[in-house]
């Protein structure tokens, strides 16, 4: 037990390798692009430029290839069991069809990495099981804010279950955030910027036409009576960053989702399906949108659909429940299954209502930072927006970010953001 705790965290020292590794090979130009009144911080930016999605794949697997295969020996002496070559076979076959520029990554990947397509695959579902999260999200634009901004705030949470949690899933979304990647495939409409590990693990917050992006999770029913809606389709985490790689507004997303298959599959294991099934976006135009969905259902709820949420136009917001489509369809859970969300969804909310018309920068790092709901209102606890351990849930906020899509800015913290700097990153001159 010991013996595999540490291999554990040696592993997550591996993974912080891929946010400080050094970059000079050839394929990527690092630079350094942040900013704060109060403190002096560099964090480094890594452009990787490619002629297509294998070329993508190739060119990272030359950069950082000896970390994907320590990653890769580590992960399958910790998984302690044989690859079950059937599944990840069919997972190939999904991938070939409803995502090809993926696959077209993964064996570029390969190619240069010398490791095996369907141990790249494993490899991947083990890092989206370790990472996966439950967030919480708020969008506000136009009317809602005090100069006629757009703003999306996005609170990752993540497991202190246990040290090896604490390690995998904490630790490494802090040091994660110290670099960040730009994605230049000639194939595909635009630019983005991503956090996380190049292609097994990318978290795609902002294109160069400033659309931004955040997910808040969607937890499916543990209710053996209840039915969740399953099918075959792309992953949504596929599908979110084939959105910043195709989609310069929310109204292109919203066309993007709505004509295309989405996967929605419980314990299956490939890139949390179910856990993953409400997506939020917001543009430089003013638009935002919530997506929530399964394989069969879909609403997209923009800032101006007030006869779906109930709620003043210009704001939206999400934690990890469906709150517009039906949950007897989909399967999601109730707020009462899961009473952190339910708190967090009710905060927020209030939040943007008591700022309505009034929201700056200033009022989103107060909502990322709010301690005011939760199981105690004077108190910091798992219900809060800003959520911390306690004896309802194991988990807490890793870190923080807001987006001014208008500005092609983004501010972010590096730990909770009721104790971190949001530091200023403009990505107008990286996207020039």
């Amino acid at each position: 037990m010991l013996a595999s705790k540490l291999l554990t965290i040696f592993a997550i020292f591996i993974l912080a390798g891929f946010a400080v590794a050094p970059t000079i090979e050839s394929g990527a130009i690092c630079t350094s692009n942040t900013e704060n009144t109060d403190e002096k911080q560099e964090n480094e930016i890594c452009s990787l430029y490619a002629s297509s999605s294998y070329d993508y794949g190739f060119k990272v697997g030359k950069l950082l290839g000896k970390h994907y295969r320590i990653l890769n020996r580590l992960s399958r002496f910790l998984e302690k069991r044989e690859i079950d070559r059937s599944y990840i076979e069919n997972q190939i076959k999904d991938i070939e069809q409803y995502c090809p520029f993926f696959l077209e990554e993964l064996k570029g990947l390969s190619a240069s990495t010398n490791i095996k397509l369907e141990n790249l695959i494993a490899l991947q579902n083990r890092l989206y099981s370790l990472f996966n999260g439950q967030c919480t999200i708020t969008l506000s634009t136009g009317p809602a804010t005090k100069n006629n901004e757009t703003f999306l705030t996005f609170n990752i949470d993540s497991s202190h279950e246990s040290i090896g949690k604490i390690f995998s899933s904490t630790i490494f979304h802090h040091i994660l955030t110290y670099k960040c990647w730009i994605a230049r495939i000639n194939t595909m409409r635009y630019r983005y910027a991503f956090w996380g590990i190049p292609i097994l693990y990318e978290l795609p917050f902002l294109n160069e036409e400033g659309l931004g992006w955040g997910s808040p999770g969607t937890l499916p029913t543990e209710n053996d009576s209840r039915h969740i809606d399953e099918g075959p389709g792309i992953s949504t985490m596929l599908l979110e960053k084939l959105a910043m790689m195709t989609c310069k507004n929310v109204s292109e997303v919203a066309k993007l989702y709505n004509n295309i298959e989405i996967a929605s599959q419980k314990g299956k294991g490939w890139f949390n399906q179910y856990d993953d099934s409400t997506s939020c976006f917001c543009d430089k135009e003013g638009g935002i949108v919530a997506i929530e969905h399964t394989h069969n259902y879909i609403i997209t709820v923009f800032g101006n659909s007030t006869d779906i949420t109930g709620a003043p136009e210009g704001i939206l917001w999400h934690s990890n429940h469906h709150l517009w489509l039906d949950p007897n369809l989909t399967g999601s859970i109730y707020p009462n299954e899961n009473p952190s969300s339910g708190f967090r969804a009710e905060r927020a909310y209030e939040l943007l209502e008591q700022y309505y018309g009034n929201i700056t920068l200033d009022v989103c790092k107060k909502i990322t930072r709010d301690h005011g709901g939760g199981h105690n209102k004077d108190g910091k606890d798992s219900g809060d927006i800003c959520r911390h351990p306690d004896k309802y849930s194991k988990r807490g906020t890793a870190f923080s970010w807001i987006i001014v899509p208008k500005e092609l800015t983004v501010y972010w913290t590096h730990i909770s953001p009721c104790r971190g700097i949001f530091w200023k990153h403009d990505f107008s001159k990286v996207f020039a």
